[in-house]
């Protein structure tokens, strides 16, 4: 293993642990629905509406934070946002109104992007090229990881001293453990470093001057291949409604709320090993004909949903829908580098986002909206079996990197 190879991978850990509390206390969110539902009395469509938010705004900030991770040292960007995100926990536990619970998630979604996903990313796409499948699937591994190691902690804590406690006990740890392992050890790579480098070459200085594939974000939405990921990414995000229902709905069909907890540890357990092999078969078999396979396990899932009630639905949900989730966040930065390149890698990933967050923030209030009517989560979930088959047949219309520029090119040689 080589400096460079040893440096990168130290970084992936210092990244694992920011993931861990930053993605773990927001997946462990779900333990926390019942009890504040019935501490308010809102109705579950109301509370998704606040809990929904932070894919708006986060969605909204995307394109800021990509084209700000592009042009500036994405360390500042995680340290801000990971110290206001470990605020906002603390603050929440002393929520008294929906405004409060509605202004901090509003929030939350614009730390958390821009203390995670996206910079992170950035970060590990620097310091790797051969095994950047690997290392994305490793680190993002950790959010699912953390959720599962979270959850049943923070369900105890919330059982004995109430739901407010639990939120505290969120925000502590990424305030006074995360935010300074990022401070002394997460930084992009620079030319310095040897390869190259898509990030900028230290703390306040510029980007060392290395040309990188891809294109610009206004070559980029001229291709089919955008399109065609920004469509994927919002069908995907929208099947993502049954995330804070998902212990409601078991204990509702008759499953009890320690029972329900366990669930949901195994499947964010499942998650994790989606991210850890998501990424290798990626590195392997290419980014978009391995997230096509893992869009149509994900369907699959959602079809072990609909019979959870069942033993053998129950299993199918957690084993194929968890190992879904957790391939599909892993899979979708590298099928954007796939088709459309690293060089303008975090405004792709920001504008493109937006659609995810749209999405994401449309389809729980919708699911509330439809138990609320209905009595029943079957509609919603049958939706999300007819998304997901379609993002998997939008996959083989994308095209590779070569293949775009080729046809960018021929394109503009022939408006000329």
């Amino acid at each position: 293993m080589t400096d460079r190879e040893r440096r990168g991978w130290i970084i992936v850990g210092a990244i694992c642990v920011t993931m861990f509390f930053i993605w773990g206390a927001i997946n462990s969110s779900a333990v926390f629905f019942v009890p504040v539902l019935k501490y308010f009395g809102w109705t579950r469509a109301k509370l998704s509406t606040a809990l929904s938010i932070g894919w708006v705004t986060g969605g909204a900030a995307g394109p800021v934070i990509g084209w700000l991770a592009d042009r500036v040292n994405p360390k500042k960007m995680m340290i801000v946002g990971a110290t206001i995100t470990g605020i906002l926990w603390i603050l929440l536990s002393r929520a008294t109104s929906f405004g409060e619970f509605f202004s901090v998630n509003a929030l939350f979604g614009i730390c958390v992007g821009a203390s995670t996903t996206i910079p992170c990313s950035l970060i590990i796409a620097s310091w790797f090229e051969r095994q950047r499948g690997l290392a994305i699937g490793i680190a993002f591994a950790a959010a699912p990881i953390g959720g599962a190691g979270i959850t049943p902690i923070v369900n105890h804590i919330i059982v004995s001293e109430g739901w407010r406690a639990g939120y505290l006990a969120l925000g502590l740890p990424i305030v006074f453990i995360v935010v300074p392992i990022i401070y002394f050890i997460v930084r992009p790579a620079n030319a310095s470093d040897g390869g190259s480098s898509s990030a900028p070459a230290s703390e306040g200085h510029a980007p060392a001057p290395v040309q990188l594939p891809g294109f610009e974000l206004g070559q980029a939405a001229r291709t089919r291949s955008f399109w065609l990921i920004s469509g994927i990414q919002l069908l995907v995000g929208g099947t993502l409604g049954m995330g804070a229902h998902y212990v409601a709905y078991l204990t509702g069909v008759g499953y009890s709320p320690h029972f329900a907890a366990r669930v949901l540890s195994m499947y964010l357990l499942m998650t994790t090993v989606g991210a850890l092999l998501g990424g290798p078969f990626a590195d392997r078999s290419g980014a978009r004909t391995a997230m096509t396979a893992t869009c149509i396990l994900a369907a699959i899932g959602c079809v072990g949903l609909l019979n959870v009630a069942h033993g053998l639905g129950l299993a199918v949900n957690i084993i194929a829908g968890g190992f879904a989730l957790g391939a599909l966040g892993v899979q979708m930065p590298l099928v954007i580098i796939e088709s459309l390149g690293v060089k303008r890698f975090g405004s792709l990933m920001g504008v493109t986002g937006v659609f995810y967050t749209i999405g994401a923030a449309i389809s729980p209030i919708a699911t509330g909206r439809i138990f609320d009517v209905t009595g029943s989560y079957a509609i919603a979930i049958i939706a999300f079996i007819v998304m997901l088959s379609t993002s998997a047949v939008a996959l083989l219309g994308t095209r590779s990197l070569a293949s775009e520029e080729a046809q960018f090119t021929a394109s503009t040689s022939a408006a000329a």
